[in-house]
């Protein structure tokens, strides 16, 4: 039987910065002299997701255009990012303006290749046991990218903020079959940055997110990936 992941009410503050710099040293130096003594927690690792919308992009339209009310549905793993995929978790991650909220379901282990397809992808859906209305709302989604990216972890020294460094960004078409993982876009030198805190802390956060001399911006991975992949 394949575990499941339980689902609880996650709410949370979600806000994203973006920066460039040649080098990796400016961006922890800001990061390690910032007022809130942040230090580094966990070891960094590889990040990779599958996202999956609908024909017509739905999701990455919403997100585009900045609905208030929008998801993102994603299957999520650590380490390699193809052949033999462990401990993968689905994630409908719903945002309601800036505040966040994250269901998941681990999901049967599956294989990233060249004979990836929808149909393959389906019944890896079928033998997690997913509930009923999760699996129903799968059926009308396809792969739509593939991305990872090296995440270091960072908590505040009073533990109320945690800020998470993404680099090495990477973003590869994927379809619902013929899957070749040739098209490739990368953004080098660029940093993702996010700042997650609890919903009674909002009142606190501009002291925090001030220190950090970042541009704040609302823009998603996914939007960038599906917009890179269209001038490749």
């Amino acid at each position: 039987m394949i575990q499941k992941v339980n689902i609880k009410q996650n709410l949370r503050y979600e806000r994203k910065f973006t920066a460039t710099a040649a080098n990796r040293r400016e961006i922890l130096h800001a990061i390690k002299a910032h007022p809130s003594f942040f230090r580094e927690i966990y070891h960094p690792r590889q990040v990779n997701n599958i996202y999956l919308d609908t024909d017509g992009l739905a999701f990455f339209e919403a997100n585009r255009i900045g609905v208030s009310e929008r998801k993102k549905v994603r299957i999520r793993w650590y380490g390699d990012l193809f052949d033999k995929i462990q401990k993968p978790t689905l994630e409908f991650k719903i945002k309601h303006g800036l505040v966040g909220d994250k269901w998941s379901w681990r999901l049967a282990d599956f294989e990233l290749n060249t004979d990836f397809t929808l149909r393959y992808l389906k019944t890896k859906f079928k033998e997690s046991e997913l509930p009923a209305p999760i699996l129903e709302s799968l059926q009308n989604l396809q792969p739509t990218l593939l991305n990872s990216y090296q995440r270091t972890y960072f908590l505040s020294a009073d533990g109320n903020y945690r800020l998470t460094l993404d680099e090495q960004l990477a973003y590869r078409n994927i379809k619902s079959s013929n899957n070749l993982f040739l098209q490739k876009r990368t953004t080098p030198n660029q940093y993702v940055l996010e700042l997650k805190y609890g919903l009674d802390l909002d009142h606190h956060v501009d002291s925090v997110s001030g220190g950090l001399p970042f541009r704040l911006d609302k823009s998603s991975k996914y939007v960038n990936g599906i917009e890179f992949l269209k001038f490749v």
